[in-house]
């Protein structure tokens, strides 16, 4: 049986994980044994590392559990706390947002929302490339009878 074409899926790189974990281990273990070994108040010995210990696991959730999944129906954004489904019929536009230091894509949906997607950012993926392939996606998915909304689609900007 042969791959379906329109599906696709955009997430963190496992290797991140290795890297980042060890990263994180160690700045919070120097850290940690500097406060514990300080004359403080002990409250702040048990807060500082407990501090940590929250950020590095909620830093490390977020890059596991957030995903981008592309679909024969949908875009599929996954948060950490909510998911978000777009039908592609329900899209009016699929961007590129340029910052000062990377760009990302972000879709457009029927209300006028932007909606960033996870893990198609400049430091991961050819943006480019792949806006337009979701471009091509949406293109063919979103069916014969769709129509931009004027409201929605005059407030995208030209030119990416």
């Amino acid at each position: 049986m042969a791959a379906d074409p329109f599906r696709r899926e955009y997430r963190a790189d496992p290797g991140t994980f290795v890297g980042t974990a060890f990263l994180m281990g160690v700045f919070f273990t120097v850290v940690t044994v500097i406060v514990v070994r300080a004359e403080n108040h002990p409250a702040i010995k048990v807060l500082v590392p407990g501090l940590l210990i929250g950020i590095a696991a909620l830093r490390l959730g977020t890059e596991m559990r957030t995903r981008t999944c592309v679909s024969r129906d949908r875009i599929l954004k996954r948060g950490l706390w909510r998911t978000t489904a777009t039908p592609w019929q329900a899209i009016q536009g699929i961007e590129t947002r340029r910052g000062f230091r990377n760009s990302h894509v972000v879709i457009r949906d029927c209300q006028g929302r932007e909606i960033w997607l996870p893990h198609l950012g400049s430091s991961e993926v050819d943006v480019d490339k792949e806006a337009r392939v979701l471009r091509e996606i949406w293109e063919k998915r979103r069916g014969s009878r769709w129509e931009p909304i004027p409201d929605v689609t005059t407030s995208l900007p030209r030119g990416g």
